[in-house]
């Protein structure tokens, strides 16, 4: 889809250019997305020990992905219900990372106060999240966890945008 935009020549007259959809800035993209990748590999981690302490590594994941499609978590772990657990968790935390770089660009002055609003987000997301699936990520994550998810994030984040930020 090509949009039309007006741009001034003079004060008087307009000309029109043409652009396909929008222009990315590239710079703010690749920050976004590596200030996100921080959070996703710290609570990819914890979700993984989470797992172990059940017995079963993917037991985190399964969960996440047999709610989404609207099974119940089994014993087998099928692959594809677990590699759907793990993106679904790494596109959450990326996004994340999306918004805190995005809320930073906007008022940078209140970095660890938008890190502490999106950790208190996840924190309140997950829990009703949990309450909504009672019967399957209840059982897998503990409030203890679910606090302890939030704070990692909103502890990576700013650390996520340091190593973003050094990187350009």
């Amino acid at each position: 889809m090509i949009f039309a935009i007006c741009a001034r020549a003079s004060p008087l007259e307009h000309v029109l250019t043409t652009a396909f959809l929008c222009a990315v800035q590239r710079e703010r993209a690749v920050t976004a997305i590596t200030t996100g990748a921080i959070p996703a590999a710290a609570t990819t981690g914890m979700l993984v020990g989470f797992g172990i302490r059940l017995g079963v590594p993917s037991r985190v994941f399964d969960v996440i992905g047999a709610t989404v499609l609207g099974t119940s978590a089994s014993r087998e772990y099928a692959p594809s219900v677990v590699l759907l657990g793990v993106a679904l968790q790494l596109i959450a935390v990326l996004l994340c990372g999306v918004a805190y770089s995005w809320l930073v660009g906007e008022a940078p002055k209140h970095r660890a106060a938008w890190a502490l609003a999106i950790g208190a987000a996840v924190v309140a997301t997950m829990f009703l999240f949990a309450r909504a699936f009672a019967g399957t990520i209840a059982l897998v994550l503990t409030p203890g966890n679910i606090i302890a998810i939030g704070a990692v994030i909103a502890f990576t984040l700013p650390i996520g945008m340091r190593f973003a930020l050094s990187r350009l």
